[in-house]
């Protein structure tokens, strides 16, 4: 096993109320340096209102947190921040709005030149510097945030739903970017899109309803809590219902979605000979078998739906 890396983020029983809303209950996580540490899901859950707390944007009603071993004073030397529809002036160019934040940050202006033309390289939008933003496609707008948000180097750069709105090409631009950044710095990013997370992130943590249901190493979450699938497609609904039936009467669990049974790889591994027989006694056709490797969609809904939780 690899050694312990030092804990970047420190969080500790943090409450957000709003009036009679408990908007965080109790929220206590920790972040290793050189994450990408996911923040996961449903909307509403308290993802945005924990980012917004660490950046000094509001305030809690009670908890501590450190960043960088810095208690709680809202200095944004160590880290930067890209909001989830982050903002711009469209008559600026990129170039500008990057000299701009250089400014803001107090860097030196021969350190920012050298970090503005180092970020517009990083992030693809070199040759779209001097264009105006308000031309700018999505993908571009959110590269160009994620360029504003490390250009003075932050230990830590928390980035609230960095590709939920993105169409599948700008998607993969930012996720990408993602995956080259965390050979510079933390990254903390909240996302209900699971896929994304499962494929970018070191470790996930799940909030719902202000609280944190497991945090884990997204690797061992899948290892632990999540379970290979088979699913079976048969040529009717009928055939898949009454397939079901005949193997719930074996003492065995599955799931019926429309042609689809799904049962466990473990339990058709060791039942194979059982169901196929089953199968085919029923004569029942068998249009497709496969295999489904864990997702942590899977660790998702069983942590969710385990506290009896809604997602709506």
């Amino acid at each position: 096993m690899g050694e312990k890396q030092m804990a970047i983020i420190e969080v500790s029983n943090l409450t957000k109320r709003y009036g009679s809303v408990q908007a965080l209950d109790g929220v206590t996580l920790s972040v290793e340096e050189g994450r990408v540490f996911g923040f996961l899901g449903p909307n509403g859950a308290g993802k945005t209102t924990l980012i917004r707390i660490l950046t000094g944007l509001i305030s809690a009603t009670s908890g501590t947190f450190r960043i960088n071993g810095q208690v709680d004073d809202g200095s944004k030397g160590s880290f930067g921040y890209l909001a989830q529809q982050p903002s711009y002036y469209s008559w600026m160019t990129g170039r500008e709005l990057l000299d701009l934040s250089g400014s803001l940050y107090g860097m030196e202006k021969n350190e920012k030149g050298r970090r503005i033309r180092e970020m517009l390289h990083l992030c693809g939008i070199e040759e779209a510097a001097d264009r105006r933003i308000g031309g700018y496609s999505g993908g571009m707008r959110q590269r160009l945030g994620i360029a504003q948000a490390i250009l003075h180097s932050p230990k830590v750069v928390f980035l609230d739903e960095p590709v939920s709105a993105l169409d599948p090409v700008g998607r993969k631009e930012v996720l990408s970017l993602i995956a080259i950044l965390r050979e510079r710095t933390t990254i903390f990013m909240s996302s209900h899109i699971l896929d994304d997370v499962q494929r970018t992130c070191d470790e996930v943590a799940i909030i719902n309803k202000g609280s944190i249901r497991i945090q884990e190493k997204t690797k061992t979450l899948l290892r632990l809590h999540a379970q290979p699938i088979v699913h079976m497609e048969f040529e009717s609904k009928t055939a898949a219902h009454q397939c079901l039936i005949q193997i719930m009467e074996m003492g065995l669990h599955a799931t019926v979605s429309d042609f689809t049974v799904s049962i466990s790889s473990e339990t058709y591994a060791q039942e194979s000979s059982r169901i196929l027989n089953l199968i085919g006694n029923g004569g029942w056709k068998l249009e497709k078998l496969e295999h489904q490797e864990a997702t942590l969609e899977d660790v998702f809904m069983h942590h969710i739906q385990e506290a009896g939780d809604d997602l709506s």
